[in-house]
């Protein structure tokens, strides 16, 4: 059951300016039918329009341009990235060894994007698309309750494919898949690590595709958080047990 005390909603509410306003900037590309390599207002102009200072946009470029969305140069200035990150690019970006703290670099990473993800798709989803995505998490729904691990990861790639895809722009769909990519160890060693691990994930997915349902892109964002976030503490669980140690000697990041 979901926690919804005053702390619980207050920890899910808060995100970062910076990242409201990466999200304003991607929906101003999407709205301006920008192309790659079309520039960007200025920082300052930016800031301007979205009524917040330059630093709080040059923090939101920086984001953006991480993932790919967008690039920097000198003598230019912002800019919708002129080149596509192809999956072998971007496998080596997130390229990672099993320390744990680089795995949990990739956790905040995705917890970020994905936030981001479904709120655009939130937005943006078709009754068709909501359909298929219904049929995506029924067969998630059932791989749970038959304990088929394997069905149950391919059906859970493919829910957080959908809603990439649900956001009609091929950046957030590259990002998202290459992500799951690279974490698809880690679920290994998590999923159905803990009984009814399964169904929890099942009920997040359904709290997910719910609030996009019903077009609250600001809930859906929370339990996509929230959904990350327990993939990470599933995580360190599976660690502390495999390692035999203390939870406190955990890397916390």
């Amino acid at each position: 059951m979901l926690d919804t005390s005053p702390k619980a909603t207050d920890t899910l509410s808060y995100r970062p300016q910076y990242e409201m306003i990466a999200e304003k900037i991607v929906a101003f590309i999407v709205a301006a039918q920008l192309k790659p390599g079309d520039r960007l207002p200025t920082e300052s102009g930016l800031g301007e329009q979205f009524g917040v200072s330059r630093a709080i946009v040059r923090e939101a470029v920086k984001y953006l341009s991480a993932t790919g969305l967008v690039g920097v140069r000198k003598g230019v200035g912002v800019y919708v990235a002129d080149v596509r990150p192809t999956a072998p690019q971007m496998g080596g970006a997130f390229s990672l060894s099993v320390e744990p703290e680089q795995v949990e670099a990739l956790f905040d990473f995705r917890c970020h994007q994905e936030m981001l993800t479904v709120q655009l798709a939130a937005e943006n989803i078709t009754h068709r698309e909501l359909r298929a995505l219904e049929g995506i998490l029924l067969r998630n729904q059932r791989a749970a309750e038959a304990d088929n691990l394997d069905d149950f990861i391919e059906s859970d790639n493919h829910f957080h494919h959908a809603i990439a895809a649900a956001t009609h722009n091929p950046f957030f769909i590259e990002i998202v898949d290459n992500i799951l990519r690279q974490q698809r160890w880690v679920v290994k060693l998590v999923t159905g690590g803990a009984p009814g691990s399964l169904l929890d994930s099942v009920a997040q997915h359904t709290a997910i595709l719910t609030a996009m349902r019903e077009a609250t892109p600001q809930v859906a964002a929370q339990m996509m958080q929230r959904h990350v976030e327990t993939s990470l503490a599933n995580y360190r669980s599976e660690v502390k047990r495999r390692l035999g140690q203390s939870e406190d000697t955990l890397p916390t990041n």
